[in-house]
């Protein structure tokens, strides 16, 4: 018979874990709320321009704007996720690009995005016309989907495509 002044192995770590899943959902509402929020303002005033720093700077492109930075991102690559090591790195959403400054530079023009998706709590997967694959690991990646979205409907708009 069980000892009733006895904690239940494992009992711990279950609150733990229920409480680990509450913070995360928490989070991930946060972020949708934050999503959706970007969404009303982006479709009457368009995606906000911010001030590049000094890492942007240096990199720019004429005419490029910048729309959002992610200081701590994680980034891979490859033909498939999971293929590649994640690498760290400052992620930068512009006008045309996406730009991911670490140990290695990453580009991807916004214009060869195919599709993309949020997957749990953290990540975004890209896949880009060519076929391969991006995964970005970054802070309310809902958010950076709308800003992503945003982005290539506006570059859309600027070279009259669909």
């Amino acid at each position: 018979m069980a000892d009733p002044e006895r904690p239940i192995a494992g009992a711990a770590t279950e609150v733990a874990a229920v409480r680990d899943a509450q913070t995360i959902a928490a989070r991930i509402a946060r972020d949708e709320a934050a999503a959706d929020e970007a969404r009303r303002q982006y479709l009457t005033a368009g995606l906000p321009t911010i001030e590049p720093d000094a890492a942007f700077a240096a990199v720019a492109q004429p005419g490029e704007q910048l729309h959002a930075i992610r200081t701590t991102a994680l980034l891979e690559t490859g033909s498939g996720v999971g293929t590649g090591l994640p690498r760290g790195g400052t992620l930068y959403l512009s006008s045309a690009r996406i730009l991911h400054l670490g140990t290695q530079t990453t580009e991807v023009r916004t214009s060869d995005i195919a599709e993309m998706a949020v997957v749990l709590e953290r990540l975004i997967l890209i896949r880009r016309r060519d076929g391969s694959d991006l995964a970005i690991e970054v802070d309310q990646p809902r958010l950076l989907r709308v800003q992503l979205a945003s982005a290539i409907a506006a570059e859309r708009a600027r070279a009259g495509t669909s």
